[in-house]
């Protein structure tokens, strides 16, 4: 609410020959201030807001705390990538040896062709763990000594 010496200002230039003209320029320079302004705190607004990843669509979009899956060697000596799950920047996965028939023998490589090697693989046994850096869990190789081999797949925030 304008105070009464701007209202009177405000009075006083209406009444002048160039006041319509002067109130008109300052109407343009208010309505030009405020469009610049409410752009001005959009952009700071978009700039603090953080982008949302692309697992919130998987999650009912909310963030998870965690992630976790397991994958089964069915066939024995037959290489199998891992799922298709993008893992957040910065967060690490642990894989885990959880379950073997027989032979407690499994393997964890970055590539189909490692799973296969021995000297390129990790070797691994029930209860076993290993934490890699991967951006997506299709990147992680299985393969085990014998079928109905399990591994757990955790990612944690």
């Amino acid at each position: 609410m304008a105070s009464w010496n701007t209202a009177r200002l405000l009075e006083t230039a209406a009444n002048t020959q160039d006041g319509p003209e002067l109130l008109m320029d300052l109407v343009e320079g208010m309505n030009a201030f405020a469009v610049s302004v409410t752009e001005s705190l959009d952009k700071i607004e978009k700039l603090l807001t953080p982008p949302l990843p692309d697992e919130r669509g998987k999650n009912n979009n909310s963030l998870p705390e965690a992630i976790i899956l397991r994958v089964r060697v069915v066939t024995a000596g037959k290489a199998l990538q891992g799922p298709d799950v993008a893992v957040p920047e910065g967060v690490a996965s642990v894989i885990r040896q959880r379950r073997h028939s027989n032979s407690p023998n499994g393997y964890v490589a970055l590539n189909e062709r490692d799973v296969s090697s021995t000297g390129s693989r990790i070797e691994m046994v029930n209860g076993d763990t290993v934490v890699l850096q991967v951006s997506n869990w299709n990147k992680i190789w299985f393969d085990a000594d014998t079928a109905s081999t399990d591994f757990e797949l955790i990612a944690e925030q």
